[in-house]
C-alpha cells in the first residue's frame, strides 16, 4: 500500500513538473549571436541634453525542442571606454538600464528570431571646437523564463562638431 502511495505522489510531482516546463522554462536554452548597435551618432551643434536613439538587435535561437522561451527584459550596461578631443564626459563612466520594450516577446522551440530594441541616450554639444568623440561599449543580458543570457555587441561612437 505504501508503494502505491509513493508511486502516486511521484506521478503527481512528475505531472506538475511537466506542466510547469513551458512556463518555468525547464530545459530551455537560448543561443545569442550577432549583437549590434548603431555604430555612430553625430551630436548636432548646439544641443543640450538632446535625446537620441541607438537601435540594437540580437540574433537569438531557442535551441530547446519543446519549450517556448518568454523574454522578460533586457538589461543593458554601457561604459565610456575611450574619448578624444574636448570630451567633457568621464572616461570609465557607466550605467545600467532595464529595457522592457523589445520584439519579439517570445521565441518558440527550435525557432530563431532577431530581438530588436532601442537604447535611449542624450548628448550635449556646446561647440567642441575640435574633432571630439566618445566610444561606448555595451553588455546585454537577455532575461527569460529559462535563465539569463549575456552578449556584447559592437561599440557606439558619439561624435561632436562645431
Amino acid at each position: 500500500m505504501r508503494g502505491i502511495a509513493r508511486l502516486a505522489l511521484l506521478a503527481s510531482a512528475l505531472a506538475a513538473l511537466v506542466a510547469c516546463g513551458p512556463i518555468c522554462g525547464f530545459g530551455a536554452s537560448l543561443s545569442l549571436s550577432n549583437a549590434r548597435v548603431d555604430p555612430s551618432y553625430s551630436c548636432p551643434y548646439p544641443a543640450n541634453n538632446l535625446p537620441y536613439d541607438i537601435h540594437a538587435s540580437i540574433d537569438a535561437k531557442n535551441t530547446s525542442g519543446i519549450i517556448s522561451l518568454q523574454l522578460r527584459s533586457i538589461e543593458e550596461t554601457w561604459m565610456n571606454i575611450a574619448a578624444h578631443g574636448n570630451w567633457t564626459g568621464t572616461k570609465g563612466a557607466y550605467g545600467t538600464v532595464s529595457i522592457t520594450r523589445f520584439s519579439p516577446g517570445s521565441i518558440g522551440p527550435g525557432v530563431g528570431a532577431t530581438i530588436r530594441f532601442v537604447l535611449s541616450f542624450e548628448c550635449t554639444n556646446s561647440g567642441a571646437g575640435a574633432e571630439t568623440w566618445g566610444d561606448f561599449s555595451f553588455k546585454f543580458v537577455v532575461k527569460t523564463n529559462g535563465g539569463d543570457y549575456t552578449i556584447s555587441p559592437n561599440h557606439h561612437r558619439l561624435t561632436f562638431g562645431g
